[in-house]
């Protein structure tokens, strides 16, 4: 059992620096040695007015999914800190602001609201600010100087990430924000000195650790930068907007390109003519822009030809719900588009995997020449997770096209029938290796081919080389169970 698992709410309104203070939580706890675990919550609108929550469980030990009961509550607005009260754990801890800079009715504090056994801790965030660095700006940084003063951790840690992340704007800014979290640390020393608690007493870190904090988000982006990406079109969509914002800082550094696109249609269609000419590259979007995809992912399906899509989903349907959680995508992922269009699908279900299996779905995307569906959602794309830097092999990032052999030069079959399902691939400038690529039903050759008989072995085809993707034994007699299914299909 963990000696510590504490799970922290910072709750505010929009403009009271809630997600900042959040953050900077997360990398103190971190660098601490802690295992963190974090997700934000925040209003749909691009300039928020509303509840902002973060969410930061904190432990000895790693953690695989929020708690839901909270035990610490740090208050910057009373009114909307009340709808966190019911999650509130027995004896959880509650600190607040008990000088507001507006007056507040007694029946709208957040004192009156909460169970007899909620210990309370007030604390004049904005005053302390002001007197500290003349603004009551800093009063989120002030809430956190008393948490750590009241949970006895070393300031150290929370210095050095104010530093890292205020330095940038000048040292003004720098000792400002310094100035506000050392009066809340005071205050909390000295007006709690008989109340504080000693249960974020950091654990000895392991001489070889080197974690960092990553979103899921962040871990794709970095795991398609390792996987020699080179060209990322996209177009912005919550919750996938972050991995092109990253890649377009970072992809240029290597060579690359990030392009905005018109829309999703257009984007998709440049990953597959980018995968078509042999540079591996990549598109995210959400459950309206994947729903805009259907036909070129279809398109790749019968020309077999590889794409990478990330499709980070939120609630549905249509443009539904931008900032809330739901796996409204599966069945279009698996499914979706006219056919029997198989393609591969991989979900995955930590930070870390998130780095793993986009690094992994180029090489898929390549071998099996199929559309890959990176299939993530809001809550796996937003949450804050401490892990060991993720880095990629050279094997696990190197390229899986199966190319055609010179045996083939002159009378290159692009869509050979092989036992595996998977043809030999060619790509521009291989001279002797002409082919058609075409969304028609064709031959072997490329050329459509409109015969039952044909529409049938391509089908099986392309349906073998998936079972050859789950490494299944005799690909599971695909011929046979295609039929069958065909089957069972005409009697529904």
């Amino acid at each position: 059992m963990p000696s510590v698992d504490l799970t922290v709410e910072i709750c505010g309104m929009s403009g009271d620096g809630t997600i900042a203070a959040g953050g900077i939580l997360n990398e103190a706890m971190s660098g601490a040695g802690f295992s963190v675990l974090a997700f934000d919550s925040y209003p749909a609108e691009i300039r928020g007015f509303g509840r902002c929550v973060t969410l930061s469980r904190i432990g000895d030990e790693e953690m695989r999914a929020l708690s839901d009961r909270t035990n610490v509550l740090i208050s910057l607005d009373d009114k909307e800190s009340q709808s966190r009260i019911p999650y509130l754990a027995k004896n959880g801890v509650v600190l607040f602001d008990n000088k507001p800079p507006a007056y507040v009715e007694e029946d709208q504090s957040i004192a009156a609201h909460v169970e007899p056994d909620t210990l309370l801790f007030g604390v004049p965030f904005g005053d302390l600010a002001a007197g500290a660095s003349g603004t009551r700006r800093g009063r989120n940084l002030t809430a956190l100087g008393a948490f750590a003063g009241l949970f006895n951790v070393p300031p150290e840690f929370f210095h050095e990430v104010i530093k890292k992340k205020f330095m940038p704007k000048g040292e003004k800014v720098l000792d400002a924000n310094m100035k506000s979290f050392d009066a809340g640390y005071g205050y909390s020393r000295g007006a709690f000195s008989g109340r504080t608690l000693s249960v974020l007493a950091p654990p000895e870190k392991e001489a070889a650790e080197d974690k960092i904090l990553l979103s899921g988000n962040v871990a794709i982006a970095r795991g398609a930068l390792d996987a020699n990406l080179k060209l990322y079109f996209g177009y912005p969509i919550t919750p996938a907007t972050p991995i092109m914002e990253y890649l377009a800082k970072a992809l240029p550094e290597r060579g690359g390109r990030v392009v905005q696109m018109e829309d999703e249609i257009s984007s998709i269609g440049a990953v597959m003519g980018s995968f078509y000419a042999g540079r591996r590259a990549m598109t995210a979007t959400s459950g309206p822009g994947f729903a805009l995809m259907t036909e070129l992912i279809t398109h790749g399906v019968m020309a077999e030809t590889p794409a990478v899509i990330v499709d980070a989903q939120r609630g549905g349907p249509a443009t539904g719900l931008p900032t809330k959680t739901e796996q409204s995508d599966l069945h279009a992922a698996v499914f979706g588009g006219p056919g029997d269009s198989a393609r591969i699908v991989i979900a995955p279900t930590n930070v870390r995997e998130c780095y793993e299996y986009t690094v992994r779905s180029f090489q898929l995307a390549e071998r099996y020449q199929v559309p890959v569906i990176v299939l993530t959602d809001f809550f796996l794309d937003n949450r804050v997770e401490n892990v060991r830097v993720p880095r990629a092999t050279e094997k696990q990032v190197a390229d899986w096209n199966v190319y055609p052999g010179d045996e083939s030069r002159d009378r290159y079959r692009r869509y050979q029938n092989t036992e595996s399902g998977i043809s030999p691939r060619a790509v521009p400038g291989m001279k002797g290796y002409l082919f058609t690529a075409t969304g028609l039903e064709h031959s072997e050759k490329g050329t459509p081919d409109y015969s039952p008989e044909n529409h049938m072995k391509m089908t099986e085809k392309r349906h073998r080389k998936i079972q050859s993707a789950l490494g299944l034994p005799g690909a599971l007699r695909s011929a046979r169970l295609w039929r069958r299914f065909s089957r069972h299909k005409k009697r529904v």
